[in-house]
């Protein structure tokens, strides 16, 4: 549980580091997971509707609760790249169940093109990521 908890803590600071490189880069960037508080994701929300933002970076768990698909069907997507994509495999540490269930995302968004990003993925998870319905590319 304590490890659980830590790594947590790590993709909090991991997304949080990523975000704030993109922004010292000149790009519009936020994220949103289930460490923001409500206030801070309504700013966000503001932010993207108002076409604010260049990337926003969601959490799988974020990404598939149906408030979060809502609106997202309420802006123009580019594209969906599914990062640290390795956590498909059920085999691997990282494993979490949400990252299954993003092949929705070919139904629910069918004109966005998807690409599956990872650097740790061994013949496993990349097969896994290949079978996903309507991924554009494995990277």
């Amino acid at each position: 549980m304590e490890i659980r908890r830590d790594w947590t803590n790590l993709r909090k600071v991991g997304r949080s580091s990523q975000v704030s490189s993109r922004r010292c880069a000149g790009v519009r960037a936020e994220f949103l997971n289930s460490t923001i508080e409500a206030h801070e994701v309504a700013k966000i929300e503001r932010a993207l509707h108002a076409g604010e933002l260049d990337i926003l970076y969601v959490a799988p768990e974020r990404l598939l609760q149906q408030r979060t698909l809502d609106l997202l069907h309420t802006v123009n997507i580019a594209l969906f790249a599914i990062d640290e994509a390795h956590c498909v495999s059920q085999w691997g540490h990282d494993f979490r169940a949400d990252y299954l269930r993003l092949a929705i995302l070919a139904n629910a968004f069918p004109t966005v093109p998807r690409i599956a990003l990872t650097a740790t993925a061994d013949p496993t998870p990349h097969t896994k990521l290949s079978q996903f319905r309507g991924l554009s590319t494995v990277v």
